[in-house]
C-alpha cells in the first residue's frame, strides 16, 4: 500500500515538467531566418543577442533594419551587422517552475536520506523515511521557486 503512495505522489511531482512549456516547445516553433519578427520589436524590450563567433550579449532593444541591429548593452548602443548574428531572443526572465521542481527534487532526496539515517537508528518505523523526504521537497520547492533557474528565452530569429 505505502508503495503505491509513494509512486502516486511521485507520478503527481512530476505530472508538472510533463506540462511545462519546455516539454511543448517543439510545437510552436518559428521559422528560422525571420529577421522581419527582430525588426517589429518594440523599443526597450530585453532581448539577447548570440553571435556566431560565440558572444553572448543581452540588453534592450533600440531599432533593427535590413543590414543592422542596435541595442543598448551597459548603458551604451551596440550595432551588429545581420550577417554576424547566429540568434535573437526574447529574454523572459528566470523560469519559477523549473526552479521549484530543482528545489523540490534536491530536498526530497536529501530529507529521505536523513529520513533513511533516522530509520537505520532503529528507534523509528519506516513511516520517518517519508515524512523528511516530503518536508524536504517543501522547503526545497519553496527555495527553489524564490531563486528560479534557467531561462525562459523566447528565440525569435535564428540565421539559416
Amino acid at each position: 500500500m505505502r508503495h503505491r503512495i509513494f509512486a502516486l505522489a511521485l507520478a503527481l511531482s512530476l505530472l508538472p515538467a510533463a506540462l511545462s512549456p519546455a516539454a511543448n516547445a517543439q510545437t510552436q516553433a518559428r521559422p528560422a531566418g525571420d529577421w522581419s519578427a527582430v525588426q517589429a520589436l518594440k523599443q526597450g524590450e530585453k532581448i539577447v543577442v548570440r553571435l556566431k563567433e560565440g558572444d553572448r550579449f543581452s540588453g534592450r532593444f533600440e531599432s533593427a533594419d535590413d543590414l543592422l541591429l542596435n541595442f543598448r548593452h551597459g548603458g551604451r548602443v551596440v550595432s551588429f551587422k545581420r550577417e554576424s548574428i547566429l540568434r535573437v531572443q526574447l529574454n523572459r526572465g528566470k523560469s519559477r517552475l523549473n526552479g521549484a521542481l530543482l528545489g523540490a527534487g534536491i530536498g526530497a532526496g536529501g530529507g529521505a536520506a536523513i529520513g533513511g539515517y533516522l530509520y537505520s537508528l532503529g528507534d523509528f518505523n519506516s513511516s520517518v523515511v517519508y515524512a523528511p523526504g516530503l518536508l524536504g521537497a517543501g522547503i526545497g520547492a519553496g527555495i527553489g521557486a524564490a531563486l528560479g533557474k534557467g531561462n525562459k528565452n523566447e528565440t525569435i530569429y535564428e540565421a539559416p
